[in-house]
């Protein structure tokens, strides 16, 4: 990480047109909340998967771990890379199995390595004596999910094979919950697994770590927190559907910010943007953001209707989209005043029905969208109670910015 000081005057130019803003105290107030919860022994693995859900991996984990989290969790070897590239030097689990020639280079990294199969377990035999270094796994039971994961009843041979090998670390055993929010699911993989993990145990086999909740658990099935629960969402300020909040005071980490390039008034029955989609229907000012799907404005995961009533309302939200409705998501927060994007989004650019209030170009204005496929290459500002002290540029530089730098920046 680099640490050349920014002079303030330097900071809008480095942030560009559109930034997220993290604040470091609320994500750390968020490990605190949920470790409030945990038994003393149980561990807490923050999830910096997807660029830690948007906040940025780095960093993220940095704030995690002082903050008091145990262990990190990853899905691909670049992710854990990114990691230790960094100085992160805590234990990093990939939860997902490798290809055969990452295995070696995730182990010369001392990222911890999921063994999903029997294939896994030979690759990472294999790599380990190539290495000459040991080779830290969790193996994972397959309970329901039908994704990876080793069937219950090949997990004792595999295992006892792996503990009898002095190159192998076997630190620790999970399950993946497949619809954590379903109480009667959840208990069936929970009794499966806990099924499994005594079978291990009559064969001599006792991973330290055993671990099933991901955050709808953990606030769901406080019996079911065992050694580690693997935390991604409460840690970013956010409850999932279902779970409740369990009492905890989570804060908002997050701000998506940019600045309208320019502003133009045109008058009634104006057709705006490709293909002319929404005409306005009163004189209004326009605004041009300068952020589009290249950068995740306006999309969304589209997931197979799973009931009549999921069918009916992805329809309705059809028909309204057709006939120019764009939901509370797509619109930005001018002042307080909420401003609708308005005809097709473009790749990098879009635009904005100001009304009929003039604003500036070059103002400030906040941007509501989904956080894991917010643009990775948009900058990251880090602040700690509102100072900014941190900058992952557009092009992935780490700079330091000195204290006064945000009261000085002319978008302030």
């Amino acid at each position: 990480m680099e640490n050349s000081l920014t002079p303030e005057a330097d900071l809008a130019a480095l942030l560009g047109p559109r930034w997220v803003e993290i604040e470091a105290s609320a994500l750390e107030h968020n490990v605190e909340q949920v470790k409030s919860i945990l038994a003393p022994g149980t561990r807490l693995l923050a999830v910096v998967k997807a660029d830690a859900y948007g906040a940025g991996a780095v960093e993220a984990a940095r704030l995690f771990l002082k903050a008091g989290a145990s262990y990190l969790g990853v899905t691909t070897l670049a992710e854990g890379w990114e990691l230790r590239r960094h100085g992160i030097t805590g234990p990093i689990l990939l939860m997902s199995p490798l290809l055969p020639e990452e295995t070696s280079a995730a182990i010369r990294q001392d990222l911890t390595l999921t063994v999903a199969s029997r294939r896994d377990g030979r690759r990472v035999l294999e790599a380990a004596r190539e290495t000459g270094r040991p080779a830290r796994v969790h193996l994972k039971i397959e309970t329901g999910l039908n994704r990876t994961g080793l069937q219950p009843e090949e997990a004792v041979a595999l295992a006892r094979e792996l503990a009898s090998r002095p190159e192998v670390r076997l630190e620790g055993v999970y399950t993946h919950l497949a619809r954590a929010a379903h109480p009667a699911r959840t208990r069936e993989q929970f009794r499966v697994f806990q099924q499994a993990v005594r079978a291990l145990e009559d064969a001599g086999v006792s991973p330290p770590l055993r671990h099933i909740c991901n955050s709808t658990a953990c606030l769901k099935y406080p019996e079911m927190h065992l050694d580690m629960v693997r935390i991604g969402t409460l840690l970013y300020g956010q409850f999932p559907p279902g779970a409740g909040k369990g009492g905890l005071d989570l804060r908002d980490p997050w701000r998506l910010k940019a600045r309208l390039l320019a502003v133009r008034r045109v008058p009634a029955g104006t057709p705006v943007g490709y293909g002319g989609d929404y005409v306005t229907r009163r004189p209004t000012y326009l605004g041009v953001l300068p952020l589009g799907y290249a950068d995740g404005l306006g999309l969304t995961a589209v997931a197979r209707p799973k009931s009549a009533g999921d069918l009916a309302r992805f329809a309705a939200k059809m028909v309204l989209s057709y006939l120019g409705w764009r939901g509370r998501d797509l619109a930005v927060d001018v002042e307080g005043r909420r401003a609708p994007v308005v005809g097709r989004v473009g790749m990098q650019l879009s635009i904005v029905d100001l009304n009929d209030v003039e604003v500036e170009a070059g103002r400030t204005v906040a941007v509501t969208m989904g956080r894991p496929i917010t643009g990775a290459r948009l900058p990251r500002l880090y602040l700690r109670e509102g100072e900014p002290y941190l900058l992952r540029s557009a092009t992935g530089e780490w700079i330091a910015v000195s204290a006064g730098a945000m009261a000085a920046a002319p978008f302030s």
